[in-house]
């Protein structure tokens, strides 16, 4: 069931399967608490391909910064490979 007073702050939003699986898998390993705002929506895009629905990676506030931190690959992976590509 869903609380209110819970504050939750989006890390990832995204209509990609994969990017999706990624982020969650991290998060997951992790330890991290999250959760997934639209998640049923994809059930539709499984039916309807062409019917890209976005979802929300949500995480309590105060950890925020650490999963960012956590989706840094996943967020903005290329810029993780020029790094890579330089050392």
């Amino acid at each position: 069931m869903f609380d209110p007073e819970l504050d939750l702050a989006v890390v990832l939003e995204t209509n990609d399967r994969i990017q999706l699986a990624l982020a969650k898998g991290l998060l997951e390993d992790s330890g991290m608490p999250y959760f997934v705002l639209g998640q049923i929506a994809t059930l539709v895009q499984d039916v309807d391909p062409f019917m890209h629905k976005q979802v929300q990676i949500q995480v309590p506030s105060d950890r925020e910064a650490e999963a960012r931190d956590l989706l840094e690959p996943v967020l903005h992976p290329l810029l993780r490979v020029v790094e890579d590509e330089e050392d």
